[in-house]
């Protein structure tokens, strides 16, 4: 070591100096070339991944509120298709629901002069079935019965309601009131079908 001193003390102050500032240089250089720069392109490219993760991460987040959203959103559409199919009586149930409708019509005094079940059409995951009815009666007696009707537990329209013949019994005016009246009916399998193609 001390050999390594008097060597350096016998070189000329300028090489000296010269030395003292190329060593370093060419340290900093040689670590910058071989160190530095081949790690900054691999902390670059690490960086880059990392904001394309973290933007896919953002966009997964995004689509899994939008998935919870949609679920709840199902859910909800699940519960309401529910409490309408109640609405909607199912094939054994149809008998039972026109025996509904008659004991109204003779609860509240009216004749039934034609009562007739047609031919179902099918829709989508329910059947309509309508039902011509001729009924006889009062005005305030078949209203009556119209509106117990719109209280029953099932859906039934009445789209068409046509007053003829007013005849004068007693006291009161008797109507023949064509009726045309259209029930509801639940197709479970239809239904299973059209979720499954969702």
């Amino acid at each position: 070591m001390i050999r390594l001193l008097r060597k350096l003390k016998e070189i000329p102050f300028s090489q000296r100096m010269l030395m003292y500032t190329i060593v370093p240089v060419l340290s900093i250089v040689f670590f910058i070339k071989f160190f530095y720069l081949p790690f900054k392109a691999e902390i670059n490219q690490l960086e880059k991944q990392l904001l394309s993760a973290q933007a896919k991460l953002e966009r997964l987040k995004q689509a899994k509120k939008r998935l919870h959203k949609l679920n709840l959103e199902i859910q909800t559409i699940n519960r309401r298709f529910l409490k309408v199919t109640q609405l909607l009586p199912d094939k054994k149930e149809i008998p039972d629901l026109l025996s509904d409708v008659s004991a109204l019509g003779n609860k509240c005094h009216l004749e039934f002069l034609l009562f007739q079940p047609e031919k179902e059409e099918v829709k989508d995951f329910y059947a309509e079935v309508p039902i011509k009815l001729v009924i006889q009666g009062s005005y305030v007696n078949t209203e009556d019965f119209l509106d117990k009707i719109s209280k029953l537990s099932r859906i039934i329209n009445i789209p068409s309601l046509k007053f003829s013949s007013p005849k004068i019994n007693r006291d009161t005016v008797v109507l023949k009131t064509d009726v045309q009246m259209m029930i509801y009916r639940f197709i479970p399998e239809k239904a299973r079908l059209h979720e499954v193609k969702r």
